[in-house]
């Protein structure tokens, strides 16, 4: 993996920041992440512009120091997706706020269509492209498509194997590892004495599978007594979370604990358990922190969620279309990493909008 860039950690009091300026992946794990320097992040650039008194301020452009238009082309993986939409949303707004020009698509979950929709971008004169990454190894296409062209290829939420060994690939999410670390934590925490996990995925072939579960592992290694008895792709959506729940239902005389990759999921497990007049005792633990989700935790019936700032991460991205348009190389443009946050009952009312 090109190691050229430090992962940028936006820590807690920066994401306040993020949220102020306002959802199966990403780089290392969370050890090797800390230990990179050299860090840039949102915040930064945001105390920078705000030295800038309000007689001297320029107005926003999306032009580059040549005078032409800067094109953005986003490829989201699939609006099916709250989090994947709600974050296309933000990103679209604030490039729109500052100027730019956006070109956005949908490859509804075909990677195949999503790398067609990178080239399309770059037929169009785009002068960055990105995307949520579908495929580990199958969005490698339109990362070498970039590469091709001359331009930046910036992979959000999710990355693409080895970087496609490319220079001005830049990565803009957060931490994956984090977020199953989180989770696991909180379930070492909770669980009862030898207890038993189900636990709902999304593609092997997606790095945000392998960086989540590989932080769930790490963080129930402190409790050796608890196992992840049933693991099943649920492929993040609602509908199979439920049907693979009812399963589980049949084949389990007690359920203690379901965790999800993402939130839909979970939800869909819930709603399996309330028909089944189940779901008092189980804990459930979701990962999005989505509007949904935050609501069930209020009502008491999802017990935990791990919170992805789609806010942040979007200003984030467009910090980084700032600096492109600004004549920064793209080669020297750091990853940026926004933290994840643990939400329990105990702390919901704070993320309720």
């Amino acid at each position: 993996m090109n190691r050229k860039k430090a992962a940028t950690c936006i820590l807690g009091g920066i994401l306040l920041i993020s949220t102020l300026l306002g959802c199966s992946s990403t780089g290392n794990n969370a050890e090797e992440s800390s230990q990179e320097t050299n860090t840039q992040t949102v915040s930064e650039a945001v105390e920078t512009e705000a030295e800038t008194t309000e007689g001297e301020q320029e107005e926003t452009t999306g032009t580059t120091e040549d005078g032409e238009k800067l094109i953005f082309g986003f490829a989201n993986n699939n609006d099916i997706y709250p989090y994947c939409a709600k974050f296309r949303t933000y990103l679209k707004e604030a490039a729109e706020r500052e100027g730019f020009e956006v070109l956005v698509t949908d490859a509804k979950g075909d990677v195949a269509v999503q790398n067609g929709n990178i080239d399309n971008f770059i037929v169009q004169g785009a002068s960055v492209v990105s995307g949520i990454s579908m495929d580990l190894d199958g969005s490698i296409p339109a990362v070498e498509a970039a590469k091709n062209a001359g331009i930046p290829y910036i992979s959000f939420l999710a990355s693409v194997r080895d970087e496609g060994n490319y220079d001005a690939y830049i990565y803009v999410g957060s931490e994956n590892y984090d977020a199953g670390y989180l989770q696991g934590e909180y379930l070492c925490k909770v669980l009862p004495e030898n207890a038993q996990i189900l636990y709902l995925t999304d593609r092997p072939s997606d790095q945000q599978y392998v960086d989540r579960k590989e932080g769930l592992l790490a963080a129930l290694a402190d409790r050796e007594d608890i196992e992840i008895v049933s693991e099943m792709n649920s492929q993040n959506k609602k509908d199979l979370g439920m049907s693979i729940t009812e399963d589980w239902l049949q084949v389990y005389d007690e359920i203690q604990c379901i965790v999800g990759q993402n939130d839909d999921s979970v939800i869909g497990a819930i709603e399996a358990l309330k028909a089944a007049g189940r779901l008092e005792g189980v804990i459930t633990v979701g990962l999005d922190g989505s509007e949904d989700a935050l609501a069930l935790i209020q009502a008491g019936e999802m017990t935990m969620s791990v919170l992805q700032d789609a806010k942040g991460q979007a200003e984030a991205g467009v910090e980084i279309l700032k600096q492109i348009r600004d004549g920064v190389d793209p080669a020297t443009i750091e990853d940026i990493f926004v933290p994840f946050q643990a939400v329990t009952a105990e702390n919901v009312a704070d993320y309720l909008e």
